[in-house]
């Protein structure tokens, strides 16, 4: 019984991100999961039920709860290149092991589908662990004064911009390895974080 429904889950993933919620038929991830429309029906009331079951999974993923414990116990002991080493590599890691999660949710960003809110919930943790990264920071005269939010989305930048050429571009830029990325882009960040000698 749960092989089966997990079986249903992991090829409505690889429906819904490559159609979206609204372009994804019950009888295409049937199709995919080489059964009947009607197998999927004894275990999901419709197709939003299967949608739901996929972002519950995603939520509860506990790499990513001690990733981010991983990085807020670097930030306690002062490690600013430690705190943004695992974020980088946090970042290609979940990617690389769910490379679906990205088109799904974009997608249901795209579609403004209510369920999309808990994904995005997700991400606020990030978000609000690095803004407070960034402002101790600042206050302990490490980083440039600058609005938080902005250094955040800067710091962001660097490893998803990378996942996403990656992952839906497909740029014919010259390779870079993640290895590289993560070593030189976390050099690049902490410099464009630092407070100048001018401004100290």
């Amino acid at each position: 019984m749960h092989e089966r429904r997990q079986q249903l889950i992991d090829a409505a993933v690889r429906v819904f991100a490559e159609r979206g919620f609204r372009g994804a038929t019950t009888r295409e991830i049937a199709e995919t999961a080489g059964v009947t429309e009607a197998v999927i029906f004894q275990h999901f009331a419709d197709k939003d039920s299967l949608y739901a079951a996929i972002l519950e999974q995603k939520c509860r993923d506990d790499e990513a709860r001690q990733w981010l414990a991983a990085m807020q116990a670097a930030a306690a002991g002062g490690d600013a290149e430690g705190v943004l080493r695992r974020l980088f590599e946090g970042i290609l890691d979940h990617h690389d092991r769910d490379p679906h999660v990205l088109r799904l949710m974009i997608y249901s960003a795209l579609e403004q589908h209510p369920l999309a809110q808990r994904m995005q919930a997700q991400g606020m943790r990030l978000y609000h662990f690095l803004e407070r990264f960034i402002v101790d920071g600042q206050r302990a005269g490490r980083f440039r004064p600058a609005p938080p939010g902005v250094l955040v989305r800067a710091v962001l930048a660097v490893p998803i911009y990378y996942v996403m050429q990656r992952r839906l571009f497909g740029t014919p830029w010259p390779a870079a390895s993640p290895e590289d990325l993560i070593d030189s882009g976390v050099q690049f960040v902490l410099a464009g974080l630092a407070c100048s000698k001018e401004a100290s």
